[in-house]
Order: structure tokens, then sequence, then C-alpha cells
């Protein structure tokens, strides 16, 4: 451990205080329809003082640049500096007319939240016009460029609460800024993440014979807790034969051997073989959960991409989202 200087034990011993204060803080929410913003007065910092957020049910769309590492280490920095530029230029025009608000721009990921009234529809029409614009507009003026962009969708509850320190001056701004929690923001970021990529994993197919449940019972209500009483009478396994598909992961973490003895075996039934496959999947420009594709057909049910079916649903999961995701590759057709 480095010995510390006095001016560090004192920065230390402030932040210690500061932690000490939002734990003894009282946290409350007030329900709100509008997106708040940094300068919202009703947000509060907490130093010795009830600090106040507030809920917005509402719709949450994130906005990524596939591959920015790639592409700026392939191009040149004035090129990728003017796509950056044009391109979040017009993402910030996007969200204003579709009523959106930029909350958020951390590299090439952008974060937008609409007001509660219309979000389903403005948030995914917005998602088509920023994904018009990177094909039509972005990618064909930079044709040297393979420019793509991916978009998330989500709807639900977000707890806004305002961060940072208080300063005068210039930095004033740059030293607060509004924490989003909620699930919403997680899934969209999320669905960002995959939308417009492809995938590749490693899949096992494993041939076993499944567990025989009825050799297992439970003295508790039934239920898989303790130890289990065995009934010599049954076998261990069935005798029938079943395909199981498991990630490389998932493959990982179901082979076990007693003791550490071999053969090794698989949990959830004997093995009898397995084979390896590489797969690839790839995901459209736009994914939106089924509470947003709901939400939509249910606000504009005659819109043109509702009526033909042009969502999706997407086989493969995405990790945390446990709802149907529904993807598209949609623009305007304009004259």
């Amino acid at each position: 451990m480095l010995n510390t200087m006095g001016a560090i034990k004192n920065l230390i011993t402030e932040i210690e205080t500061d932690v000490t204060d939002v734990i003894n803080t009282s946290f409350t929410y007030s329900n709100t329809v509008n997106v708040p913003n940094r300068s919202d007065g009703q947000l509060t910092f907490e130093r010795k003082v009830e600090k106040k957020g507030k809920i917005l049910k509402t719709c949450v769309l994130y906005v990524d640049i596939r591959d920015s590492v790639g592409l700026t280490e392939k191009h040149h920095n004035i090129t990728m500096g003017k796509i950056y530029t044009a391109f979040t230029k017009a993402v910030l025009k996007a969200a204003k007319h579709h009523s959106g608000h930029i909350r958020n721009i951390i590299g090439d990921r952008i974060m937008i939240v609409f007001p509660a009234e219309d979000c389903f529809k403005n948030a995914v029409e917005c998602a088509i016009s920023i994904n018009h614009i990177a094909k039509n507009v972005i990618r064909k003026r930079f044709s040297a460029v393979d420019f793509k962009c991916g978009i998330g969708i989500d709807y639900g509850e977000l707890r806004v609460i305002k961060v940072g320190v208080q300063r005068q001056g210039n930095e004033g701004t740059e030293n607060r800024s509004l924490v989003w929690a909620g699930y919403p923001a997680n899934i969209a970021s999320r669905l960002t993440d995959v939308a417009n990529k492809t995938i590749k994993e490693t899949i096992f197919k494993v041939v076993r014979n499944p567990v025989n449940q009825a050799r297992y019972s439970y003295p508790i209500s039934g239920l898989p807790v303790g130890k289990p009483i065995i009934n010599e009478k049954e076998p261990p396994y069935l005798s029938r034969e079943e395909t199981v598909e498991m990630t490389s992961e998932e493959f990982l973490n179901n082979i076990w051997s007693y003791q550490g003895k071999p053969p090794l075996t698989l949990l959830g039934g004997k093995m009898i073989s397995f084979s390896k496959e590489e797969r690839s999947y790839s995901y459209p420009e736009i994914l939106i959960t089924s509470t947003v594709y709901n939400g939509y057909r249910s606000a504009n049910p005659k819109a043109n991409h509702i009526v033909n079916s042009y969502w999706k649903i997407q086989s493969r999961p995405v990790k945390n989202v446990t709802e149907n995701i529904y993807g598209a590759d949609l623009t305007w057709m304009i004259d």
C-alpha cells in the first residue's frame, strides 16, 4: 500500500463523508410525463437535504455506430470526425422532429428519451428516420466507408436523479448529469449492442438420456430444496434419448465428474455423444421489445410496416431480455 500524502487523505475523507451523506439521505420521487433535464429545479443534489427525483414511464431509444473502432483504424481521422459530426447532428435533429430529447452522448452512442404521450409512435418512427439517414444519407455521402448503425428501443419506468457536484462557472454543467435508472434504459442498450450485427457462436449438440425425475423426491412440499429422497427402484436415467443444444458457456458449466474422476458426465442427463457446430445470426438494424411493438401497433394499427408484417420476431435471444424481440430494417419512402 502506498503512503498517502495529506491532500489525498483529505480527498478520501471528503468522499467518505459524501458516501455517508448519500446513505443517510431520503430519496423521494414524483411522477412526470415530460422528460427532465439537468437544469430541472425539482431534481436536487443530496447534500444533507432530501434528494428529489422523478419517475417517467416512456420509451428509451439508443443508437450506436457499428464497428466504430475498426472504422477509425481503417479510415483517416478527419473522415471519421466528419462522419461523427454529421451523424450526431442528424440524430439530434431527427430526435427533435419526433419529440425526443437527447439525454446522453457517449462517444458514438446516443440516448433519446421521449415524453410519455405518443411515446411508442414517436420512438419507433424516430428509429426509422435514423435508419433512413444512416443508409440513405450518411452511407451514400461517405461511400468509401462501410457505415452502419444499430438501434434499440424499450418501454417502462425510469427513475431520474441528478448526480454530480455543484460548481460555478464554465465547469458547472460538466460536473453534473442525470442518471436514468430502470430496466428500459438497460434493455434498450442491450438491444443496441447487437442490432445490425452478425453474431458468431459455437453450439454444442448433446445427445443424452434424460435424468429420471421419478427417482428423486423432496420432503418439503415436493420442492427441489435440500437433499432429495432417492427411490432405488427407479433408474437414474431414462432409456429414451434427447438432443439438446448448448452454448459453449452452458456446455462447460454442465460438465462435471464425481470427485474429480472420469468419466465426465453432464448435468441433466447421461451423455451419449456431442458435436460442435459454428453458427452465425444476423440481427436487423432496428430491434424493439414486444412491449414497444404492441404499443406501436395499438397506436398505429394501419401503419404500412404493421399491416405488411415487416417486423419479425427474433429467434436468437439477447442477454437480459426476457420478452420477445421484434426486428426490422425500415426506411421511409420519399418521392
